[in-house]
């Protein structure tokens, strides 16, 4: 323990800045990893650099024994490895804050109330290094790095009053097959770091961070996995894809797993052969999807639109970035709702989903491939960076609980005499032959065509058969669109209520929680099915709200105008699209200038 006074808190939230290169992420993960090993609730946030090489780094984690549901209103303890970071990220330091800086690199001005230590990384792991000199020589102690992260993880568990003996166990588990000399320099870096800030401490109050008891097993993932093992429970056997950021981590996910379930991951030439070929694998019978973000899924809407206007199930994962063109390329938005609507020439039915969270990313995945498989069209799921990169703990799915919808398949009465692929039924769903069933050969094409699959151009028959491509969103909407939604918050009347979708989720929670103990009545609807949406239960909700809010990162209001566009409630748009997601705080302040 430290030998300064330990704030009693359970609750801690650290931001960590450097270039990139400099081990700021390497820093985040440890510090990830040692939380998580003491019981501690994890959410992260990380921001990059666009450039290939140099840049900013930021990683903010939160730390809490409950919990946890936004990366928090303010910083803790603001760790800075040189004074760029510092300048661009030093702002969310809270008033009375600590600073840990990197005394090697830069001296940062002092400012009142803020705590700060010096910290001279580079030298002490330099030192580190050099004590084990005699001990590896040549070209093994050229490659050996000195041990700076060791010598950061040391010194902020030491600042937060966190034990050290996790950290030792995980030094022993990584380094134990490099040997002896290894082992033994990084756990004195691990000291050095320590020893070197419980001297600066003195008398001074620093957080302190308990380990807890778990009752139940948890996993630290982010959200760009539980899209990729939600898929594999969801039955996918083939995905195309084509690295863009921040949607390639799913694909490098699912291509590690993928073999294990029997089916193949495809690296395609560019976004436009991975969707078609997406749509090849649908058709002859394999669960398929592919995963972009919004310059891919711009060059993939044709092929969207042959999806539909065939009717064949796609999966189409988009994790949404800042910025029009190339814009922010590792910033967060939500600004392709639009395209996920409407990013078709004509028109053509398909289905929008958000993911909500890490955990929600998992169970949005399996029912996306169901409501494909069922409704036999594409599904767009709507992601986004900061819920993409984001590490949070979660209980491990509950597998049991993972229903495999599959599709309607025509029996061998239906394929005789001349099958009608896409017969129009009440539903608008029509069975489906796989290409090799007997008698099940038709014509599968873009071209507007009659039940058979024969083409056709009358009014007549355009009118008929768009409108059966379009029943299937009304079926979907009048039989089991309140599923996909969440409400939190008061009963009843309240002073305000709050419609959302995608990665906001948990910072309104936070925001409505805080605002309910002022005493404020408000309740909260997040939406995880935007196309078709659950009207009726929007306006069930609507009706006991005296105010109603939609924040949402974009420019523009998106789901408040298509709230507009399907509703008569009258609401308040809440928008902004920096690159950055809302803080609790934003909402909160919202919440009580509209009660007061």
């Amino acid at each position: 323990m430290s030998a300064g006074t330990a704030t009693a808190t359970t609750d801690v939230v650290l931001r960590l800045v450097g270039e990139s290169g400099e081990g700021t992420v390497s820093l985040g993960d440890l510090l990830v990893k040692m939380f998580g090993s003491m019981g501690l609730d994890i959410y992260t946030f990380q921001t990059f650099p666009a450039e290939i090489k140099g840049g900013t780094v930021m990683y903010q984690i939160r730390a809490k024994s409950g919990t946890t549901l936004s990366f928090g209103d303010a910083v803790d303890v603001l760790v800075a490895l040189n004074d760029e970071g510092f300048d661009l990220f030093g702002k969310g330091l809270r008033e009375d804050g600590i600073l840990l800086y990197n005394s090697d690199v830069f001296t940062p001005s002092p400012s009142p109330g803020r705590t700060d230590y010096a910290l001279p990384v580079t030298t002490l792991a330099r030192a580190e290094k050099e004590a084990i000199r005699h001990l590896i020589t040549g070209e093994a102690l050229k490659r050996l790095p000195p041990p700076v992260n060791i010598i950061g993880l040391g010194a902020l568990l030491r600042l937060v009053s966190a034990p050290l003996e996790p950290a030792e166990r995980y030094i022993h588990d990584l380094f134990d097959r490099k040997g002896d000399e290894i082992v033994r320099m990084n756990i004195s870096a691990l000291h050095s770091g320590a020893n070197y800030i419980e001297e600066k401490i003195g008398n001074k109050r620093t957080p302190h961070v308990s380990p807890m008891k778990r009752d139940h097993d948890i996993i630290t993932v982010t959200g760009n996995q539980m899209i990729a093992y939600g898929a594999l429970a969801a039955g996918l056997k083939f995905y195309a894809g084509y690295p863009i950021t921040p949607a390639t981590e799913v694909m490098e996910f699912i291509a590690k797993d993928i073999p294990a379930f029997g089916g193949e991951v495809v690296q395609a030439e560019d976004e436009i052969a991975a969707i078609g070929m997406v749509v090849g694998a649908s058709y002859s019978g394999k669960k398929s999807m592919t995963a972009s973000s919004g310059p891919g899924i711009s060059l993939m809407v044709e092929t969207i639109n042959l999806a539909a206007q065939a009717e064949i199930p796609i999966v189409v994962v988009d994790v949404q970035r800042a910025g029009a063109s190339t814009g922010m390329p590792t910033k967060t938005s939500q600004a392709d709702l639009n395209l996920a609507i409407f990013g078709v020439h004509n028109e053509s039915p398909r289905i929008v989903m958000a993911v909500a969270s890490v955990e929600d990313c998992f169970w949005t995945m399996t029912q996306a491939f169901n409501l494909a498989e069922k409704y036999q069209c594409p599904v767009i799921v709507l992601s986004d960076q900061s819920l993409a990169t984001r590490k949070s703990t979660i209980p491990p799915p509950d597998m049991s609980k993972v229903h495999q919808e599959t599709r309607l398949l025509a029996s061998p009465d239906e394929r005789a005499g001349g099958f009608q692929r896409y017969k129009d039924t009440e539903t608008g769903v029509s069975p489906m032959a796989i290409p090799g069933m007997a008698m099940g050969i038709y014509t599968s094409t873009g071209i507007e065509h009659d039940e058979h699959g024969d083409p056709g151009y009358t009014p007549e028959l355009a009118s008929k058969m768009k409108d059966k491509r379009f029943r299937k969103l009304e079926t979907l909407q009048m039989t089991e669109a309140d599923r996909y939604l969440k409400i939190w918050g008061d009963e009843g009347k309240v002073d305000v209520g709050i419609i959302a979708f995608g990665s906001t989720e948990g910072v309104i929670r936070e925001a409505t929680q805080r605002a309910q103990a002022d005493g404020v009545k408000v309740a909260h609807m997040h939406l995880r099915l935007l196309n078709p949406l659950p009207i009726n239960a929007i306006k069930e909700f609507a009706a006991r709200c005296d105010n109603i809010i939609v924040p949402e990162l974009n420019y523009t209001g998106q789901l408040a105008n298509w709230l507009k566009i399907n509703t008569d409630i009258e609401m308040i748009p809440f928008h902004k699209d920096e690159g950055i997601p809302f803080i609790p705080n934003d909402i909160y302040q919202m919440i009580t200038s509209i009660s007061a």
